[in-house]
């Protein structure tokens, strides 16, 4: 792996573990919203990444979308393996979204959305 690229997926790192502790730091809250269809990278606001990451609590929401007015497609177990893939920031709720293919446990292989404070790169 190349010098730059090196850099370039540390720096990713530093930004989900800021955007994590800032979102937790403000104490956003979360809005409710009437069910929507299915998202997937083009609700994306920041570049695509592709890094290894797991997630850092117990039953957290896997999602359809990028909010919770987005279907729940089960629960993830802390330590549940993933693919960070991208951003996508929630207006209304204030929380950011990380797109995520799961590579372990019942959803493995599957696409979908996590809030971006209950995942961590590793």
């Amino acid at each position: 792996m190349n010098k730059n690229l090196r850099g370039s997926r540390r720096a990713g790192r530093v930004a989900v573990s800021a955007a994590a502790t800032l979102l937790v730091a403000v104490g956003a809250t979360l809005a409710t919203a009437s069910p929507a269809a299915a998202v997937g990278t083009s609700a994306c606001t920041t570049h695509r990444y592709d890094w290894k990451a797991e997630t850092n609590t117990a039953s957290v929401n896997f999602r359809s979308g990028p909010g919770t007015s987005y279907a729940s497609k089960g629960l993830l177990a802390k330590g549940t393996k993933h693919l960070f893939r991208c951003f996508s920031s929630s207006k209304p709720a204030g929380y950011s979204w990380s797109y995520i293919k799961v590579t372990s446990g019942p959803h493995s292989g599957v696409w979908g959305w996590i809030r971006s404070d209950f995942t961590t790169p590793v």
